[in-house]
C-alpha cells in the first residue's frame, strides 16, 4: 500500500484514548533453549523438606511456563502454516525499508533473512527465549536482548532501548535491515515496531497502529492505546518541539 502523511509535530496530537476492542524445523529453537540460562533439567533433589517444597514450586511454575511457551509457539506455526493464505498470517513481514517484525525464527529463516534481505541486526523481546548467540557471531549479526515476560508490554526503557539500537543499526549499515521479533510478532516486538514507526515518521500512534496491521494481520489491534506507547508518543514530542529529534513524512509501499 502507499501512504502519504504530513502531521505538525505538537502537543496537542497526543490522541483521546479510544475504547480497547480487543516453516521450518523448530530443533534449533529447542537446541538453543536447552543452552538458555533459565533451562534446568530435572535434578537430583536434596533430602531438606525445605529445600523438597521449595525446589518443587519452582519446577512446576518451570514447567508451566515452558509448556505455555512451546503450546502457543506451535499453535502460532499451525496458524501461519495451515491457514495463512486465509488469514494473510505470515512467520515474518517486512515493515519499511530497514526493518522485518517476525516471530521466534529458526536457524534456518535467519540464514535466509541474512543472505537474502541483508538482515544484520536482531532486536529479540522474547524473556524465555535467548537467540543464537553462536549463530549470530558467526554470521556478523549483532543481538539486542530486551527480556519481557510473554503477554506483556516492554518498559519504557527497553522501547528507547529498542528503537534507538534500530536507528543505529540503519545509520551504520545503509543497505543492511533489522529482524525485530518476540514469540509470535504480535504483542512485545510489535510494541518496539509501532514505536519505531513514531520515531521515524510523521505518524499518530493510531496511523502507526494502522500501517503495522496493514503490514501484519495478526498484531494486536490495542497497542497504541497502551500507556507505554502513549508515554513514548509524548516524549517525542517534546523532543520534537524542542529540536532535539526530526522526523520525516511517511511514504510506506
Amino acid at each position: 500500500f502507499s501512504m502519504s502523511l504530513h502531521t505538525v509535530d505538537t502537543c496537542d496530537d497526543v490522541e483521546e484514548r479510544p475504547p480497547c476492542t480487543q516453516q521450518e524445523s523448530s530443533l534449533g529453537i529447542s537446541k538453543a533453549l536447552k543452552t538458555a540460562p533459565g533451562y534446568h533439567p530435572a535434578t537430583k533433589r536434596k533430602n531438606s523438606l525445605r529445600d523438597d517444597t521449595f525446589r518443587e514450586a519452582s519446577e512446576s511454575d518451570n514447567l508451566f511456563v515452558w509448556a505455555r511457551f512451546y503450546i502457543s509457539l506451535y499453535f502460532n506455526k499451525i496458524a501461519i502454516g495451515m491457514f495463512g493464505c486465509v488469514t494473510g498470517w505470515e512467520w515474518y513481514t517486512r515493515i519499511d525499508r530497514y526493518v522485518f517484525l517476525g516471530a521466534l525464527p529458526t536457524p534456518t529463516h535467519i540464514k535466509q533473512l541474512h543472505s537474502k534481505e541483508r538482515v544484520c541486526a536482531v532486536v529479540n523481546l522474547c524473556a524465555e527465549f535467548p537467540g543464537y548467540k553462536n549463530l549470530y557471531d558467526e554470521l556478523g549479526i549483532k543481538q539486542t536482548l530486551l527480556p519481557t515476560s510473554d503477554f506483556t508490554i516492554p518498559n519504557l526503557d527497553y522501547i528507547e532501548q529498542g528503537v534507538e539500537d534500530i536507528l543505529d543499526t540503519i545509520e551504520q549499515h545503509k543497505e543492511g535491515t533489522v529482524y525485530l521479533h518476540c514469540k509470535a510478532g504480535r504483542g512485545r516486538s510489535a510494541v518496539i515496531a509501532i514505536c519505531y514507526l513514531l520515531r521515524m515518521y510523521l505518524l499518530r500512534p493510531s496511523e502507526a497502529q494502522d500501517i503495522l496491521l496493514r503490514c501484519r494481520p495478526q498484531v494486536d489491534k490495542d497497542l497504541s492505546q497502551t500507556d507505554e506507547v502513549r508515554t513514548y508518543y509524548k516524549n517525542l514530542i517534546s523532543q520534537a518541539e524542542s529540536g532535539k529529534i526530526t522526523r520525516i513524512p511517511c511514504s510506506l509501499e
